[in-house]
């Protein structure tokens, strides 16, 4: 007897899964709207950061779909391959960074990164769009008396003298955009315009369309009207003011030329101050890297954190300068002055001087009047002329050097602790213990000469 013949075999057709094709179509779909610039490519990111769940939900319903489908045709639903898990993965790690990303302020930071380097700025400028290029300018009467306030968000400011009494602005716009079309919707919306507060003229470049992009000032006002900028990032240069400033900036290099008024500047960023020809009183706080002032007629205030170099010549009042390692003062500078972070020098300094500091070279030529010295791991010189002032000078880990005017007269009392004193005056000297001193008087007497050093050489000379 012949074996049965065997039930015959049914081989089922599995069915390719739809999410791959229907991925690629909303792709297509995002890249087109894009191109023909209905959808913006910070309008996306900004959509994705916080939508991005309802991809991985129109995917579930799409598997679920296609398994509903499988049970009701007999046939083996869609296996979940290697490619939509890595997909699902994908999507999860970058709609989570697009999430949180989405809450950076990136103009603001765009504006920190690239404020000195505009080459790295244009190539940012790419990412959120094209670039395009409006001019335009305005003329506009300003009131006797009034104050003229500018706020700017990114862009350079410069102000000069102006011919009349008017305003005269130009304005450079550097706008990012997507489309010409956009971008010139953009230029109508950013016309700027002097507005009327008061007593005060207001130009406004920071809010709204202004930070898609940068606004460049030139401005030519009359001499005698008093000024007011504030600047998010962009350098801003003033010349030719009868009336005073004030300028507040978060970064970007100040200049201030010819200005018989008060300068007031507050630097909320990283940011370098000049000065020249100034009438008034110059303020100057906050963060800065390199600072020249010079030909100051009034007082010099300096406050804050000072990271570059610092010049000052010819400052006819008084100089007062703290930050959180120094404290410094003196009442006039007929000469020159520098500061760096570890090392002072200056000339022809009246005195009082007086400073406060640490592990900072301090060398001073031709100063008169009372001089006091505060320091620690430097040294410190000092050559006053005459008439001699009191000289009071503390070094820590450090020496000092006194050279005096060949005919001065002054009471010495000097004291080393673990170091010597050398003197070319003939004064009772006394190196033998650990604790050198020296003490006596010098001619006829005068003004007291204290010096104390720790670990350190006293060297009284005469010029």
């Amino acid at each position: 007897m012949s074996a049965p013949n065997p039930a015959p075999y049914y081989r089922y057709h599995r069915h390719r899964s739809i999410t791959g094709p229907l991925v690629l179509i909303a792709i297509g779909v995002i890249f087109l709207l894009h191109n023909i610039g209905i959808l913006h490519a910070a309008t996306f990111w900004i959509w994705l950061g916080h939508w991005w769940p309802v991809v991985l939900i129109a995917l579930g319903l799409i598997k679920l779909v296609e398994f509903m489908w499988a049970r009701q045709t007999g046939t083996p639903a869609p296996r979940v391959g290697a490619g939509l898990v890595i997909l699902v993965l994908f999507l999860i790690f970058l709609g989570t960074a697009t999430r949180h990303l989405s809450d950076v302020n990136w103009r603001g930071v765009r504006g920190q990164m690239t404020a000195d380097d505009p080459e790295f700025g244009d190539f940012i400028d790419g990412l959120w769009g094209n670039s395009y290029e409006f001019t335009g300018n305005f003329a506009s009467p300003v009131t006797k008396g009034s104050q003229v306030k500018l706020i700017g968000y990114r862009g350079d400011i410069t102000v000069k003298a102006s011919p009349d009494d008017q305003a005269h602005a130009v304005v450079r716009k550097k706008i990012r955009s997507d489309s010409q079309d956009d971008a010139n919707r953009l230029d109508q919306a950013t016309q700027p315009k002097f507005v009327q507060q008061g007593g005060i003229v207001l130009l406004d470049l920071s809010g709204g369309d202004y930070q898609r992009g940068s606004f460049n000032l030139d401005l030519e006002l009359p001499r005698q009207t008093s000024l007011s900028i504030s600047s998010h990032v962009g350098d801003i240069a003033v010349d030719q003011r009868d009336a005073s400033v004030q300028i507040a900036t978060d970064r970007g290099d100040v200049n201030l030329t010819g200005i018989k008024g008060d300068a007031t500047v507050q630097a909320r960023g990283r940011s370098s101050f000049t000065a020249r020809n100034i009438g008034g009183n110059v303020s100057l706080d906050g963060t800065i890297s390199d600072c020249d002032i010079s030909d100051v007629s009034g007082t010099v205030t300096m406050s804050g954190t000072f990271l570059g170099d610092m010049q000052l010549a010819r400052v006819a009042k008084q100089v007062h300068f703290t930050s959180s390692r120094t404290d410094l003062q003196f009442a006039r500078l007929d000469g020159t002055f520098s500061m760096a972070v570890d090392d002072l020098r200056a000339n022809s300094i009246i005195g009082p001087f007086k400073i406060d500091t640490r592990s900072k070279g301090i060398h001073l030529e031709d100063v008169s009047g009372p001089v006091q010295i505060n320091n620690r791991n430097a040294t410190v010189e000092v050559s006053p002329k005459a008439p001699l002032g009191p000289i009071d000078v503390t070094n820590v880990h450090g020496e000092i050097d006194l050279t005096l005017p060949p005919a001065a007269g002054f009471q010495l009392n000097a004291e080393s602790m673990g170091g010597e004193i050398e003197t070319d005056y003939t004064i009772n000297v006394d190196n033998s213990h650990n604790n050198a001193t020296a003490t006596g008087t010098v001619g006829k007497g005068g003004p007291d000469v204290r010096l104390r050093a720790d670990h350190g050489t006293i060297q009284i000379r005469k010029q």
